[in-house]
């Protein structure tokens, strides 16, 4: 194993490949910036040129184009409130906010340690833990993802900022919004009026180009002035930023692991893993009051939960053959015109081009880690920009960024009719949040609920029967409950002393 991985370092380190490396790194951090783009728009944009590279080549480019393009999204999270990646949506959190306290410098710093340390976990564990992992996500099957799907609704509540009943009301907007179309399983068309635009249901991507981007730059339209309010400096350098992720390492090894396992399992993907991490650190924090108003942990879990799912969806698609996302699917096309074949002889036939793959991920986070520390107090300067300057571009990236997600003339419209749905919401402050995340997990919920059904011939005691999903149902009921029981007993104890010193 050892000789392959210094074999391995030796091919990466040759002059081409670590040329391929900063240029897919570049080209990444550039359209991640980009709202709606993503890293399956960067992966399908350049896998055509891949196919006339070595297959070692190949795989280092397309390493360091998706590490790269999820890095990306989260400077714009953080500068402008625009996701440039379905991945860092709940960086806009607490990032925003820092920016506007003048921190996006400290802010953008310790994303960046935040994703190096999340992306070296991640790929610690496609490393060591690839086989045994892809034979534990076979046990996922569609009743323990219904079960997780649910259990991820439950967290709308943590996602509502205090208000549970309109978090609720958004998170069944959300989930409203993801049944329109055709159904995943009996193929029956569904809420589509008759419009033939519906028949292929509405996109997460235009969606939240629109109530956060568009609706978003709505507000700086009419608030004007600039997104910093402290318009002497942009505080915040790099050691502040360093310090700031060190001082909370557990909540970026705890968020990494998610993002991990959720990266594992197939069809979830970096847009669940973000907002799954951000609402657990919520719920575990001391002080969950803070988040949302500019918690460096509001920034930390999301990022380096997303930087761990990018390792995290190799390891089905390397060991099984099964893609854990779409990126990972452009992985497998790639892998397939070069004659490599993924599973179990992988590791074995092919252990050098593994050992380069391995490497190629790590290194590509050396120049993603210069980029971030360095640049950061360059980016920070954005935010000192009047708005008056910084709307229209924004919008026009909104509007390209919905236009070439599906190349559809329909989606801008999307993203322009939830901009505006997005910018009442805001301001009467109903938590956008919440309707993004029925979007994301409504699909997954509805498909897994219908294939459960049919394997245990329209028996619900399968979310029962099976070890997996009975784990999950009963975290789902302790997260229900578990709280009022906790206060109870916490009054009760409370009032103890005072009512036995009154007698």
């Amino acid at each position: 194993m050892w000789p392959q991985f210094a074999q391995g370092l030796f091919q990466m380190l040759q002059p081409g490949n670590v040329l391929l490396l900063l240029v897919a790194t570049v080209i990444g951090v550039i359209i991640g910036i980009l709202p709606g783009l993503g890293p399956v728009f960067a992966l399908a944009l350049f896998l055509p040129m891949t196919f006339s590279m070595h297959d070692a080549s190949a795989l280092i480019f397309m390493c360091a184009l998706y590490a790269s393009t999820v890095f990306g999204g989260g400077i714009t999270s953080i500068l402008l409130n625009v996701p440039g990646t379905p991945g860092s949506v709940a960086t806009c959190f607490d990032g925003y906010p820092l920016a506007r306290q003048g921190k996006a410098g400290l802010a953008i710093t310790a994303v960046t340690v935040a994703s190096v340390i999340g992306g070296l976990i991640g790929i610690a564990g496609l490393i060591f833990t690839a086989p045994a992992l892809a034979q534990v996500s076979l046990l996922i099957g569609p009743s323990e993802y219904f079960m997780l799907a649910l259990l991820g609704l439950s967290l709308v509540a943590i996602a509502s900022k205090g208000d549970p009943l309109r978090g609720l009301a958004m998170g069944g907007f959300g989930l409203l919004l993801s049944f329109i179309g055709r159904d995943s399983v009996s193929g029956v068309l569904r809420f589509t009026f008759g419009s033939t635009n519906l028949q292929g249901g509405i996109s997460f991507a235009p969606v939240a180009i629109g109530v956060f981007a568009i609706a978003q730059a709505l507000v700086m339209a009419e608030e004007g002035g600039t997104i910093s309010q402290d318009m002497a400096k942009v505080s915040g350098g790099i050691m502040e930023g360093i310090k700031a992720a060190l001082r909370n390492w557990v909540t970026i090894v705890r968020t990494a692991v998610i993002g991990l396992v959720i990266g594992i399992m197939p069809g979830i993907g970096i847009s669940t893993s973000n907002f799954v991490a951000y609402l657990v650190e919520k719920r575990l924090a001391k002080n969950p009051e803070t988040f949302g108003t500019g918690d460096i942990r509001g920034v930390l879990a999301p990022e380096s939960a997303n930087k761990a799912t990018v390792s995290g969806e190799l390891v089905p698609a390397f060991a099984l053959g099964i893609p854990g996302g779409a990126s990972s699917a452009l992985f497998l096309i790639a892998m397939a015109v070069h004659g490599i074949q993924p599973g179990a002889n992988l590791f074995k036939s092919n252990g050098l081009l593994m050992s380069t793959v391995y490497w190629a991920l790590l290194i590509s986070y050396v120049p993603i880690f210069l980029m971030g520390v360095f640049g950061a107090k360059y980016m920070a300067k954005v935010t000192r920009i009047p708005n008056s300057i910084l709307v229209p571009p924004i919008i026009i990236l909104c509007v390209l960024g919905a236009l070439s997600f599906a190349n559809s003339i329909n989606d801008v419209f999307i993203a322009i009719l939830f901009g505006v749905i997005g910018y009442v919401l805001m301001k009467r402050k109903y938590p956008v949040a919440c309707l993004v995340l029925g979007m994301i997990l409504g699909p997954l919920m509805e498909s897994n609920f219908q294939r459960a059904m049919l394997l245990s011939h329209n028996s619900l005691s399968i979310f029962v029967t099976r070890p997996l999903s009975l784990v999950f149902l009963v975290i789902l009921v302790i997260l229900a409950v578990g709280p009022g029981i906790l206060g109870k007993f916490g009054k009760k104890l409370h009032l103890a002393p005072m009512t036995k010193g009154t007698k």
